[in-house]
């Protein structure tokens, strides 16, 4: 009686290692798409905080006195341009009395940069005022 060999033929072989390559070829496309996926979420998260930061830069810039201008916080530089929206007015109180200031609602444009790379580039509207004279009158 003849025993069977033992063991894999070359063809056997050459199967599995075909089969083997092509799960290991999906798998690292798998792998190289969610790297990029990683990346492109990092990048997004970086240029979200920027722009939060820049946000937090413009809390204090009165657009009717500086309708354009920059301002640095370490590698941060943030550029705005206002544009009146609406016509400025002498404000009032509540109560109906005229207050001591004008008022006027602008269109700013900002422009946010991280040394020499655009982060990236937002819009909102703020309030502009100048004190223009008493309360009252």
């Amino acid at each position: 009686m003849i025993r069977p060999a033992r063991g894999f033929t070359l063809l056997e072989a050459i199967v599995a290692l075909v089969i083997f390559a092509m799960g290991a070829f999906a798998l690292y496309g798998w792998l190289s798409t969610n790297l990029i996926t990683l990346e492109r979420a990092r990048v997004g998260s970086d240029a979200l905080v920027a722009k939060q930061s820049a946000l937090e830069l413009l809390r204090d810039v009165n657009p009717m006195l500086d309708p354009r201008g920059e301002r640095e916080a370490g590698a941060l530089r943030v550029q705005w341009t206002a544009q009146l929206v609406q016509p400025a007015k002498r404000g009032s109180f509540q109560i109906g009395s005229r207050s001591g200031y004008e008022v006027g609602l602008y269109q700013v444009q900002v422009e946010v940069r991280e040394g020499t790379r655009e982060v990236g580039q937002f819009s909102i509207r703020q309030l502009g005022y100048r004190l223009v004279g008493r309360a009252g009158g």
